[in-house]
């Protein structure tokens, strides 16, 4: 364990900046840079500040953030309740660069009862949790349950998978029906485990899917943008090679004949044309395919050889190629359909059950809260749920902002939305307060939009200075986890304007990764480290350890 390194004033002195309470702050923070520490010190500032802990509303990304970021308030809090006078003014002030006085330090002792005596306690929890909360609270005009029960990951997953293999084995069961020709369809082309995870990862896209409206007219959008008739099978597709060729059956023994004077490569092409007429149908079309294109199914770079000095034959023949790999890739678009029809009607299936169960037990999933609760706020009937909401709410932080989906910042949209209107229904500032890093978005299954990020930076800001309002940006650069060779390695990478807009719709790239002045060269501190702006829990174990797997979301 090593003493508390040094930290730069300007690095104290920028994160007092963003934990202002009297402005709304994004804050671009780079791993290991203290991203939980300026949250969690924006909360304490609030709360000096006067304002009543029902009143904020933090936002984390898993169940573990929320109650690590709870627990480092209340630690504080009723630390400060044992300092004496010169003790707590030097905590404030490392915290806010406002002055204390004897009314400050009297709030600061009572701080950590008031926030325990707050009904329901501080909100900092995850986005599910509050939307969870939401809709208990407004049930009829959300159209849910009174009572629903949220399905956790465990339960989803487990109801899925026996909803699925019960649509499974009733397509065994019954070859000849929908599900059954369906199930033998996906077979072909894939095994039992393999096309389990395929529907899986199709129901896990249920919004899509359900959106697109029934089967037969998602399959004719699907054909559509396939570029084939809905009409088009395999076998009508084959029977064209032959009904529409360019060179006629009867031309194929002359055309052997021809091909049989060149050299070897000409005279394996003359092969196939001599025997095409006594093959049966199936292979017939097989070994014309080869005459045209290679294995693989691409074009023949020559068909015939320089040997072949017959040029209308020549240009006949490579007309005949860009009509038989034209009717090639009609196939294969015929093909993906017809696999993607059968997906799709199991899928369809399993989804309609799993929604019916879902109605049946009064059940929603973390999919459903983020859908209703976003329903719900965006609803223009249920303008006096706003106004409830307005009056419950004046402070918004969010903590991994990268991870937020498109949904979830459409949300905070609808819940930041009066905070720049007007005077806001309130005589005082009302803020919101991002902190995220492009860099570390690491679940885009979930739906995470990394680039949204800085599209809301600049969204809020706009909106901000419309109406007057403060609204600063600041990047919060150091590591109090790595050394140079470290973060040098992760700048270098990021370097790229390629590699930087694959995950940030930002234009100017990112920050560089700083270290501080004592940083041992390429020594990851990962909590080893005494560090008093992140903590000794290591951040980095916590995303690529914890996190591992789906976190726990409720």
């Amino acid at each position: 364990m090593r003493a508390p390194g040094v930290i730069p004033d300007s690095v104290r002195e920028l994160q007092r900046a963003v934990s202002n309470p009297a402005v709304s702050a994004w804050v671009a923070a780079n791993a290991g840079s203290g991203k939980t520490h300026v949250l969690v010190q924006r909360v304490i500032n609030l709360l000096l500040d006067g304002v009543e802990p029902e009143k904020i509303l933090c936002i984390t990304f898993t169940k573990a953030a929320a109650a690590n970021m709870a627990k480092r308030v209340f630690d504080t809090l009723a630390e400060w309740t044992t300092l004496d006078d010169a003790g707590l003014d030097k905590a404030i002030r490392e915290r806010s660069s406002v002055a204390p006085d004897a009314a400050r330090r009297a709030l600061a002792r009572r701080l950590f009862a008031r926030a325990l005596d707050t009904p329901g306690g501080l909100k900092v929890q995850t986005i599910h949790a509050f939307c969870t909360q939401l809709l208990h609270q407004f049930p009829f005009e959300a159209n849910v349950a009174a009572r629903f029960n949220v399905l956790d990951d465990a339960e989803h997953t487990q109801l899925l998978e026996q909803l699925t293999l019960n649509v499974l084995l009733e397509g065994a069961d019954a070859p000849d029906g929908k599900l059954g020709r369906a199930l033998a369809a996906a077979m072909v082309a894939a095994a039992d485990q393999t096309f389990r995870d395929v529907v899986r990862e199709a129901i896990a896209k249920r919004g899509t899917i359900m959106t697109a409206g029934d089967r037969d007219t998602a399959l004719a959008n699907l054909s559509k943008s396939l570029g084939v008739d809905p009409s088009d099978d395999a076998a009508k597709i084959e029977a064209e090679y032959f009904t529409g060729s360019l060179i006629a059956a009867a031309e194929w023994p002359a055309l052997a004949s021809t091909l049989a004077q060149g050299n070897k490569t000409d005279i394996d092409q003359a092969r196939r044309f001599a025997g095409l007429k006594a093959m049966p149908d199936a292979e017939r079309v097989a070994s014309y395919l080869q005459i045209f294109c290679t294995g693989e199914g691409t074009p023949r770079k020559s068909i015939v050889t320089k040997a072949i000095k017959d040029t209308t034959l020549v240009e006949r023949l490579c007309r005949e190629q860009e009509r038989i790999c034209a009717l090639l890739e009609r196939r294969r678009a015929v093909a993906c359909r017809d696999r993607s029809a059968a997906l799709l009607t199991i899928a369809y299936e399993v989804l309609e059950r799993y929604l019916k169960e879902k109605e049946r037990r009064g059940l929603l999933d973390y999919d459903d809260l983020i859908d209703k609760a976003l329903a719900l706020l965006g609803n223009v009937d249920a303008a006096w749920v706003h106004y409830k909401l307005d009056l419950g709410i004046d402070h918004v932080l969010i903590d991994e902002a990268q991870d937020t989906s498109k949904k979830q910042w459409q949300i905070v949209r609808h819940l930041t939305d009066e905070f720049t209107a007007g005077a806001g229904a309130r005589p005082f500032t009302r803020t919101i307060f991002p902190v995220g890093d492009e860099k570390q978005s690491i679940y885009s299954f979930q739906n995470a939009a990394p680039k949204e990020f800085a599209e809301m930076r600049r969204y809020f800001e706009r909106r901000h200075t419309s109406v007057g309002l403060d609204f600063v940006f600041r990047e919060l650069k150091h590591s109090f986890r790595s050394g140079e060779s470290i973060l040098a390695a992760v700048d270098l990478v990021f370097k790229s304007m390629e590699m930087a807009a694959s995950v940030s719709s930002d234009a100017g790239g990112f920050p560089p990764h700083l270290a501080l002045p004592d940083a041992l060269p390429g020594a990851a501190k990962s909590g080893s480290r005494s560090n008093p702006t992140s903590g000794a829990r290591s951040k980095a174990g916590t995303r690529h350890s914890t996190w591992s797997t789906r976190p726990a979301r409720g």
